[in-house]
């Protein structure tokens, strides 16, 4: 085991060099896009261009990297104004311009969220554009002392019942990893999506409805690259708490622990689409969000003797198996960001599936961590990527997040950006 974990950590080091997580291109890799215009849309589906603005700090504008705290109404609305001002454009027949509301995590009390959802359907009403929802469905939680201080509720990185110490993120320093299964968090989980965050927004779309504008709700992501992931000082995996719950440990161990957590992680999903459900949401308007390392990717390099696409899907940073995007209560949804073979293995998923449509439920026109020309194709193609292919909704992430200078901001309000968004909301 320790070997295999050895080869696992010197391989994604050496997968960084093509991109995964730096985006660098030290091997010279030529991306494989080629431009794709969009398609002119057909059908009764709206089509939802949405942007995230993000709850959790004092400013939408500044990230946040602690504890999330609710973001002043007013600093939301001066955001979602310039979005709308700037494109200038909210919808024809067939599209409707949105902003997407998030995270809202465990971190906010039962009145924040309820406060951030009313705060988002007025911004909403004022502005004539959609407004939808995304879910930190376990992140950040430390505001939370009644579950984060219960041992019971802590991941463990091993079956010695060694507990982790927080939550291994690129971006972000969230605490240790809740325990998906535990009995308490579940319930938790199920009256926070139906009583809490599902019921008021479903009493918000009734009065949209009795307006004749139920068309502004855009929907909500239930999850926030949902994994379960690393230890932020080991590396270790972190899990076994859920698998010893689930009736495993040291003598009877998974025959395969990557498809066991992903079962666990797939079965959590679930519970916060069903909640959101009971609360009165429309299934259709509810979407997940899992990112996933491309096989695609894996397969750039020599993977070390051993070490399978598997074992690296389940070991990436926020990595999850691209099957637990898909719940009986939702519709799948992903992060895009245009690494290669990402929409081709999203493709393949959503024909396994029977071809439902889906969110890109996360990303823009560039490889995180590097340039804004990294991705090597327009902003027209990256869209087209998507609602080409029954995308549903996509969410833009960079507007107005730091200054100028920010890559995802140069990406996501350039000109060229500017000028697709306007031609599809035009349809």
């Amino acid at each position: 085991m320790r070997l295999v974990v050895g080869l696992l950590v010197s391989f994604m080091s050496a997968l960084a060099l093509v991109g995964c997580e730096s985006g660098s291109d030290e091997v010279g890799f030529e991306h494989p896009m080629d431009f794709e215009s969009l398609e002119p849309l057909s059908g009764d589906e709206l089509r939802y261009l949405a942007f995230q603005v993000f709850e959790g700090g004092p400013d939408p504008a500044i990230p946040f990297d602690g504890e999330l705290v609710y973001t002043p109404k007013q600093k939301v609305a001066d955001m979602v104004h310039n979005i709308v001002t700037t494109i200038g454009v909210t919808g024809g027949q067939k599209t409707r311009l949105a902003f997407i509301l998030g995270p809202i995590a465990f971190d906010h009390s039962d009145a924040e969220v309820q406060q951030i959802i009313d705060d988002g359907f007025d911004i909403a009403l004022s502005e004539n554009v959609a407004v939808g929802f995304h879910v930190d469905d376990a992140m950040f939680w430390s505001r939370r002392g009644d579950l984060i201080t219960d041992p019971t509720n802590i991941e463990w990185t091993d079956f010695d019942a060694t507990p982790a110490t927080g939550l291994h993120l690129e971006w972000a320093r969230p605490p240790a990893r809740m325990v998906f299964n535990s009995p308490t968090i579940r319930t938790e989980v199920t009256r926070r999506a139906r009583d809490v965050i599902g019921a008021r927004i479903a009493s918000h779309v009734a009065i949209l409805r009795s307006l004749g504008k139920e068309d502004l709700f855009a929907g909500v992501i239930a999850g926030w690259e949902s994994h379960m992931g690393q230890d932020v000082s080991t590396m270790d995996r972190v899990g076994f708490h859920a698998l010893a719950n689930a009736g495993f440990g040291p003598q009877n161990p998974p025959s395969n622990i990557g498809a066991e957590l992903a079962s666990i992680v797939a079965e959590f999903i679930g519970l916060w689409t069903d909640g959101l459900a009971q609360g009165g949401i429309d299934a259709n308007r509810v979407y997940t969000h899992v990112a996933f390392l491309p096989r695609a990717r894996f397969e750039e390099i020599s993977a070390p003797e051993g070490v399978t696409y598997e074992d690296v899907l389940d070991a990436a940073p926020s990595s999850q198996r691209p099957s637990v995007a898909f719940t009986a209560n939702a519709r799948p949804g992903f992060s895009t960001y245009p690494v290669t073979g990402v929409y081709e293995q999203i493709y393949e998923q959503l024909s396994e599936h029977g071809n439902p449509w889906w969110a890109s439920s996360e990303g823009t026109n560039i490889i995180p961590g590097d340039d804004p020309e990294s991705s090597g194709i327009s902003m027209e193609t990256y869209l087209a990527r998507s609602f080409n292919h029954g995308a549903a909704l996509v969410t833009i992430f960079g507007w107005g997040i730091g200054d100028q200078s920010n890559p995802f901001r140069t990406v996501t309000e350039g000109s060229d950006a500017l000028a697709t968004y306007r031609r599809f909301l035009s349809q």
